[in-house]
């Protein structure tokens, strides 16, 4: 095999992306790998925490992952290389578009690296991807499967172009495992339910107002669903402020699910009614029917992507904005959703 030659490849690593949005933007990409590659095994390199995630996937033979105690980008590169040596990998496909990631695999002296030769880390591949202006217009799944399309192109001569899919199969014991969670939490088996995700990890400004979320979930309740929220631990407490609110009971699962049974009960209930956040994105990995709130973000690239992905947009003359925080008082942008105009969203949702 020549030192740059992608078509003969045995052992492949993947870098995968850091957030929980990017990395299921990166499923029908990582499904291509599996489809040009069928032979060969695949290894995934990502953060512990999208371990679950990487695997519900059912690509990957195996997982190399690091956590906060690999340090940071200075210091990881020299960590993941030894395990990256160990592996003896062919060729690494980079998804994560970052300097690190291509030092890291440069380190590791894997013969064939992949990528966009975008922050000064060309040199460090060999095989670069170019990036278009067809391809930085599209949405980011597209962006993810440029590569693949590359890959695909020089080796086969041709690209797939069918719709992309970012769903996950869930199985039939996480999904029996998520019906114990919601029955010993009270949630009567066959009961219509919505999935409620009030969070937002990385932009406080992205939060619809609890107010506004315990509204909604007080008129779901009036029309006979229950109601369960979904969060990070970090966000117990805001869900238990916004059912104290509530004139309604809810269910607050947050920090009490892994990610598998979360995207297990996402993909039991009605619908999942998300801020623009990774929650969304998991219901689309659960190939659950989601509305996200959208304020001081404009939905573009990086929404949901899915046929069953829906939003709602907020109108503030201050948006889009990319403050983590809301500098002003009344939170215009969200305030402008109404819990009665989601309300409106979900009826036009199930009437078409």
């Amino acid at each position: 095999m020549r030192k740059s030659d992608p078509s003969n490849v045995s052992h492949i690593v993947v870098r995968g992306t850091n957030w929980v949005g990017d990395t299921v933007m990166t499923i029908p990409a990582l499904r291509a790998l599996r489809r040009i590659f069928p032979d060969a095994r695949i290894t995934m390199w990502v953060s512990a925490g999208l371990v679950p995630l990487t695997q519900s996937t059912g690509v990957p033979d195996e997982v190399i992952s690091f956590d906060g105690t690999f340090g940071g980008p200075l210091t990881r590169p020299f960590r993941v290389r030894g395990d990256l040596s160990r592996g003896k990998f062919d060729m690494a496909v980079l998804f994560q578009n970052a300097f690190e990631s291509a030092f890291t695999a440069w380190l590791a002296r894997i013969p064939v690296r992949v990528g966009f030769p975008t922050d000064l880390r060309g040199p460090l591949l060999n095989v670069r991807v170019p990036l278009t202006q067809e391809t930085r217009r599209k949405h980011q799944v597209f962006y993810y499967l440029a590569v693949t399309n590359h890959l695909e192109e020089r080796i086969l001569g041709k690209s797939d172009s069918s719709e992309p899919d970012c769903s996950v199969r869930i199985g039939p014991e996480s999904l029996k495992r998520a019906g114990r969670i919601l029955a010993e939490n009270g949630l009567n088996p066959g009961r219509s339910f919505f999935c409620l995700c009030p969070g937002s990890v990385n932009s406080e400004a992205k939060r619809w107002p609890a107010e506004n979320f315990a509204g909604l979930a007080d008129l779901l309740i009036k029309r006979g669903a229950a109601v369960v929220f979904l969060g990070a631990p970090g966000e117990k407490v805001l869900v238990d402020g916004i059912i104290a609110r509530m004139r309604g009971e809810a269910i607050n699962l947050a920090g009490r699910t892994g990610m598998t049974d979360s995207l297990a009960v996402m993909n039991l209930s009605d619908m999942v009614i998300s801020n623009d956040t990774g929650s969304a994105h998991l219901a689309v990995a659960a190939a659950a029917c989601v509305l996200t709130i959208f304020g001081p973000t404009i939905p573009g690239a990086t929404a949901p992507y899915g046929k069953r992905a829906h939003i709602i947009q907020g109108n503030a003359e201050c948006a889009p904005c990319r403050n983590f925080r809301c500098p002003i008082s009344n939170h215009p942008c969200m305030k402008s959703i109404t819990p009665e105009s989601v309300l409106a969203s979900v009826d036009k949702i199930f009437d078409t």
